[in-house]
């Protein structure tokens, strides 16, 4: 723009914003001279765009010289909304944020405008208390309160909706919602496009916090991937019920069904799953089934050659049981499938048991369990008997009937495959004992046992090497065995995540003659371990072990998905391991001492992220002066990558940062052994239920911004002085 026509320029309606943020010390004079001198429509909209400042600082410059809080939009109740019409909302661009019999507390970008409070005190007939708010921020809520679909199609118009048709044709239409239906079909049809495209198993949808969080579970870690007006879940659930063919009249059970659909050509098999939750409405899970697990057989399960070649001889027996055991998403039944396929040859009768049934698979009669008709484990199970199987596979083992009955059919010449929910493999025996089986008759049926977790594959494009020194003593692979151990970096092939896909870890317990004579004794699960390590049995522990010396995955993951090792767990049993000694051990603390890098000298360390770099200069100005080392990263991936090579004694964190924000790290600070117990000073200018979320996830205090120098060195003090204690 000419000098001439910026004279020209009307003056924009936030004049009077540079001088506030220039005594406040927001903007410098050449910034503030700079933003006068260009002729924009917003001060404070140009002043973040140019890097000045960031939009948060403005508003807390705001509260602080006008001495109002800081409004908390996603607290904003909605039946707040219905006291100020619209039109007028949007002209004063103000939001409603709560109402009481007496006062209103509305959002504004401009607290100081008296004629505005006076009109919409007039309006409402309560007395009116400013808040201060992005105006960005307001224009959101405003499309969120009074035009939900607005938000929708601004979320649409984010995501890659690509190739999206559904394979059954949805009805009826007058079931519809016309305000919000029209652009809730095309954002549920984009929403299981992106999903399936990022690897999702699950899609969860419910209300949090004042809003509609939508997640993705990604390789089995939740992650939000957007946040939709609370008003626009019902509809989103009826949507999703469409689909289903569920009934979209009750909204007060919980309902399932399945529906299928193609993304860029590909089938995809959905299960939906709808739960009614108090004072929330309800949530809605998808549950993405991939079919390409039906064409997978056991030498796709990527195990190393003494586990394949033991699952195989497991499998070569024609009569017995073989039980696979593991929490809800181990992988046990694609397991299963493998095992299926391994086994399906076109001349043995198959018949499987479940509920429900996940996949169609071909040539195999699949039996859906329906307990409400009295179809159950059980009665199904002598039903099948009677179809003269050579192979069962029965979803799960729950109650004594079907116990006796699977047994019963394993020791009367048929193969029978299962599942059972146990930690580990020996426990399974103990659950079938339990449950009702006599110990004899699982000696005699049992052939083998899986015990099985999964652990995320390391990111083959960006994963760097690390020396086995950085490994605990205890998880070194033997002198002489190869081994390039890797850690997480994050690239744009992983979302920045370290991570890419899953992989298996078995334990596989082979009944032979003095596994079984120590069941049918009725021993404890430590003797059936024991004779089982002799058998060839690699615990859950050892066997990630081998994933983490082949770069498979990482240590960090191990620990994070297995938990504590047991005390009595070494790397005898696995091939070519030497013990360091007598129960030698993997005990956390030693994984976390060796694991640490070496204290740093200078001083006390602190870490402070946050993506405003003026904010982590004016902290850094203030610690370095204290004596303080300061390290510094600008959003929340790099603040983890920072906590691991940087060794801090302390993290100042701040909430609103890009990639993964400061709840997001948090989270993950607390869920990694050697971070457990770092202290996090929590920094925002958020309010509501902010502090309470973080001090929940483990954060060790709270500070709010516009940051006091005083207060943050107190309280940093003191935060050290405790976590010392």
């Amino acid at each position: 723009m000419s000098d001439r026509a910026a004279r020209a320029a009307p003056p924009p309606s936030d004049a009077w914003l540079g001088p506030v943020l220039l005594s406040a010390g927001v903007l410098s004079p050449d910034e503030a001279q700079e933003l006068a001198a260009a002729g924009v429509e917003s001060v404070w909209r140009a002043a973040v765009e140019r890097g000045f400042t960031s939009s948060d600082r403005v508003a807390a410059a705001l509260a602080q010289s006008f001495k109002v809080p800081m409004a908390d939009l996603a607290a904003a109740d909605a039946r707040a909304a219905t006291l100020l019409p619209e039109a007028m909302a949007r002209k004063h661009q103000v939001v409603a944020l709560a109402v009481s019999d007496r006062i209103i507390r509305i959002a504004t970008a401009d607290p100081r405008d008296l004629n505005v409070e006076q009109s919409l005190g007039f309006v409402t007939g309560r007395e009116v208390r400013f808040e201060v708010a992005p105006p960005a921020a307001i224009a959101e809520k405003l499309d969120e309160l009074y035009r939900p679909e607005k938000s929708i199609n601004r979320l649409l118009s984010g995501l890659n909706a690509g190739s999206v048709e559904q394979i059954e044709d949805p009805s009826p239409a007058e079931t519809r919602d016309p305000s919000l239906d029209a652009p809730m079909a095309k954002l549920v049809d984009a929403m299981i496009g992106d999903a399936v495209r990022e690897r999702a198993s699950d899609i969860h949808a419910e209300v949090i916090d004042g809003g509609t969080a939508v997640r993705y579970r990604v390789d089995g870690v939740l992650r939000e991937v957007m946040r939709l007006p609370e008003s626009a879940c019902p509809a989103l659930v009826r949507r999703v019920k469409i689909l289903a063919k569920l009934d979209v009249t009750n909204a007060l059970r919980p309902q399932d069904g399945r529906t299928a659909t193609r993304v860029d050509g590909q089938a995809v098999d959905l299960r939906v799953s709808t739960l009614p939750i108090a004072r929330r409405g309800e949530k809605v899970v998808i549950r993405i089934l991939d079919r390409t697990n039906l064409r997978s057989g056991i030498e796709h399960l990527g195990l190393p050659e003494d586990e394949h070649v033991m699952l195989r001889r497991l499998l070569g027996h024609r009569e017995g049981m073989v039980l696979v055991t593991g929490p809800t998403g181990s992988g046990k039944t694609t397991t299963l499938y493998a095992m299926l396929n391994e086994l399906k040859d076109g001349k043995v009768n198959i018949v499987t048991v479940e509920d429900p049934v996940e996949y169609d698979m071909p040539g195999i009669s699949q039996i859906q369990v329906n307990e409400a008709q009295g179809l159950t484990f059980a009665t199904s199970l002598r039903s099948v008997l009677r179809q003269d199987p050579d192979i069962l596979l029965v979803g799960e083992i729950r109650d004594n009937e079907t116990a006796k009955t699977a047994v019963q059919a394993g020791l009367s010449g048929h193969m029978v495959l299962s599942t059972l929910h146990t930690n580990d493999a020996p426990s399974a025996i103990v659950r079938l004992r339990d449950i009702g089986v006599d110990a004899f008759k699982a000696a005699t049926v049992l052939k083998g046992v899986l015990a099985q977790r999964l652990v995320r594959r390391l990111c083959d494009a960006c994963a760097t090497p690390v020396p086995v020194d950085s490994l605990p003593v205890d998880a070194r692979p033997p002198a002489g065995r190869a081994a390039i151990p890797r850690k997480p970096v994050g690239c744009r092939a992983c979302n920045g995540l370290g991570y890419q896909g899953r992989l298996a870890i078995l334990e596989i317990l082979p009944v032979d003659e003095a596994v079984a004579r120590a069941i049918d004794s009725a021993q404890h699960t430590e003797v059936i371990a024991a004779a089982g390590r002799r058998a060839g049995m690699r615990t859950l522990w050892e066997s990630g072990l081998l994933r983490v010396w082949a770069g498979q995955t990482s240590l960090d993951e191990l620990v994070r998905v297995l938990g504590e090792p047991a005390a009595d767990e070494t790397v005898a049993a696995v091939p070519g391991a030497v013990a360091t000694g007598a129960g030698s051990s993997l005990v956390p603390e030693r994984v976390q001492r060796a694991v640490a890098p070496a204290a740093a000298s200078g001083g006390t360390r602190v870490l402070i992220a946050d993506d405003d770099p003026q904010m982590r200069r004016l902290i850094r100005t203030v610690l370095e002066r204290e004596g303080f080392a300061v390290t510094e990263a600008g959003d929340g991936l790099d603040a983890l990558d920072a906590v691991e090579q940087a060794a801090p004694d302390l993290l100042l964190l701040d909430m609103d940062m890009p990639r993964l924000d400061g709840m997001g790290v948090l989270e993950e600070i607390r869920a990694r052994v050697r971070t457990a117990t770092l202290p996090v000073i929590v920094l925002t200018a958020r309010g509501g239920e902010t502090e309470a979320d973080a001090l929940e996830l483990g954060a060790d205090d709270f500070l709010a911004k516009p940051v006091q120098p005083r207060s943050l060195t107190a309280r940093v003090r003191a935060v050290l002085k405790r976590a010392r204690a």
